[in-house]
């Protein structure tokens, strides 16, 4: 997973997740771990200024979700400056699933799957769109226009000449892998935070 984004959205939720040491009976390590769980806070929002948006969402802010259950996956929390909310689960490992899709050629770099990237290598992590709200002010809706959004899929690392982007492409489906072709909406790209 690239450091430069996953650093900050993903592995402060997965360390947030890692499991507290059972020190009593299994009953007080489930205890235990729940609750170390339901105080983890969210994290502080990031925000990302757009680059190449088609005019639908403006800047973009993510920010880690509370961690509820040490055993769910990470969730985050995407707004954009049109006002479109969405909460997400992470699906680990679910892009190497969509052997349909050409993440190299979607993302224009080449793409790392497995284990211990490189700390230069564009990484894609999958997230499934929990909820998304849309107001009305949103034009142009919300990343499917006026349909739902299913799936994120969220590359990390990719380069613009010498600048960094984060880059999603927003899947009609409510199925992962998506069938094929699949059914994209679009792909966004913001700027990395300096």
């Amino acid at each position: 997973m690239n450091m430069r984004i996953a650093g900050f959205i993903v592995l402060a939720a997965v360390a947030a997740c890692q499991p507290a040491p059972a020190v009593a009976p299994e009953q007080k390590a489930h205890a235990a771990q729940s609750a170390a769980a339901e105080s983890m806070p969210a994290t502080r929002a990031t925000i990302f200024p757009v680059k190449s948006d088609m005019g639908v969402t403006g800047d973009i802010s993510l920010s880690v979700m509370p961690m509820t259950d040490p055993n769910a996956p990470p969730s985050m929390k995407l707004e954009t400056a049109t006002g479109v909310v969405m909460e997400t689960d992470l699906i680990p490992g679910a892009a190497a699933l969509a052997s349909g899709i050409d993440w190299g050629r979607l993302f224009e770099a080449e793409v790392f799957f497995g284990d211990n990237p490189p700390p230069t290598a564009v990484t894609v992590d999958i997230h499934k769109v929990v909820t998304e709200s849309v107001p009305k002010e949103a034009t142009k809706g919300g990343f499917c226009g006026s349909e739902p959004t299913g799936f994120i899929a969220m590359a990390a690392g990719v380069k613009s000449g010498e600048e960094d982007l984060i880059a999603l492409a927003a899947f009609k489906s409510d199925v992962w892998p998506p069938e094929s072709p699949p059914l994209m909406c679009g792909v966004f790209k913001y700027a990395m935070p300096r």
